[in-house]
């Protein structure tokens, strides 16, 4: 492997050791919103805070990454909603 490539890869390291933690950070904000919503009577799924975020997300991100990133974050969102299912059957 090329040190260029080394390097260029070290690049991606570097942002997933940021990613990561953030990730289980939302996961927690996540479970909190879940119970929340199961206090409440409230379905998990909301499509209109999805298309919210869906937005807000893509403006974050720029024109020329905006899909990419919205196409990261339906799959977030996705793995959000099965968090809080799972969750959700384990109160039971």
């Amino acid at each position: 492997m090329s040190e260029k490539l080394e390097k260029a890869r070290m690049k991606v390291t570097k942002a997933d050791e940021q990613i990561v933690p953030l990730l289980v950070k939302r996961l927690a904000a996540v479970g909190e919103i879940g119970r929340i919503k199961q206090e409440e009577g409230i379905e998990i799924k909301d499509s209109g805070r999805e298309e919210k975020v869906l937005e807000k997300v893509g403006e974050w991100a720029g024109h020329e990454n905006a899909e990419y990133v919205k196409q990261i974050y339906r799959e977030i969102m996705a793995q959000a909603c099965r968090f809080q299912q799972n969750q959700k059957e384990e109160i039971k």
